[in-house]
């Protein structure tokens, strides 16, 4: 069964109403591990983060958002010296400690990892946005905001399909946004070389983790460039890795049908 794909919707949602060009964000934020509390326009500066990468800020709750942790988490495995990534914790005072004691943020060593302060007055993170959602997604390029979202599925190869990030290395070592992508093409790609591109890409998520979804990835692309001995071969083993892990297979049960009938 494939992951399904949710594409870049880059809705602007000024949460709260409250206008949010980047000279305007008078917030504070405080350091996870440090507690020491710095001013969002002086984060950069603090952490000598360079303007000129593109920079992403995700929030995310350890008491009610498990979608946001596998979120940051599967940021962690794509290169971040391409980008600044900065993760806010948005739980209550009540429930904050519990968070910072499960330690999930000392996994996150890519990442500057801060907790938003929560006030009534413009100090506080939620005078700018809504805290009782998240992850809450920010881009910037440059200091300055480009995109607002509000979405759990922004993952790392969204930046490479959406042109915010144009290096292929950004998740070479990422097996499952590695496969993300190769099917992304396989679903929207006619284009003989693209398609030669996303097999490539598939190859190397299998040689970083071998699984069904992958396995899958490479018959259908195979299939699709005309491959259809190799495909055929690719998909039995898809079907063998999934039997294994009772995982559902009736799309390649599918896809041989259609092998079959072409050769």
């Amino acid at each position: 069964m494939k992951i399904q794909l949710f594409y870049l919707t880059m809705v602007i949602m000024l949460l709260n109403s409250k206008s949010i060009s980047a000279q305007n964000y008078d917030f504070s934020l405080v350091d996870m591990d440090t507690n020491k509390k710095v001013a969002f326009n002086d984060i950069y500066k603090t952490y000598n983060l360079d303007r000129n990468k593109p920079t992403l800020l995700i929030s995310w709750s350890g008491s009610w958002c498990s979608y946001c942790i596998d979120l940051i988490e599967r940021y962690q495995k794509a290169d971040l010296t391409m980008i600044n990534l900065i993760t806010v914790n948005i739980d209550n005072e009540a429930d904050r400690n519990t968070t910072i004691n499960k330690g999930y943020h000392k996994n996150w060593k890519k990442s500057v990892n801060m907790y938003g302060t929560l006030k009534e007055d413009d100090k506080g993170f939620n005078y700018y946005f809504n805290v009782g959602r998240a992850p809450l997604i920010l881009a910037f390029i440059e200091g300055y905001v480009s995109d607002v979202v509000m979405s759990y599925s922004i993952y790392p190869y969204k930046l490479v399909s959406s042109g915010y990030i144009t290096n292929i290395n950004f998740i070479w070592n990422s097996s499952s946004d590695l496969n993300s992508y190769a099917w992304d093409h396989y679903l929207n790609e006619n284009n003989p070389e693209k398609l030669k591109e996303a097999i490539r890409w598939v190859n190397r998520s299998i040689e970083l983790k071998k699984e069904y979804h992958n396995t899958d990835t490479l018959a259908s692309l195979l299939f699709k460039t005309g491959e259809y001995v190799q495909a055929l071969k690719t998909a039995k083993e898809a079907i063998e890795i999934a039997q294994k892990n009772n995982q559902d297979y009736k799309s390649t049960t599918d896809l041989i049908q259609k092998i079959i009938e072409k050769m």
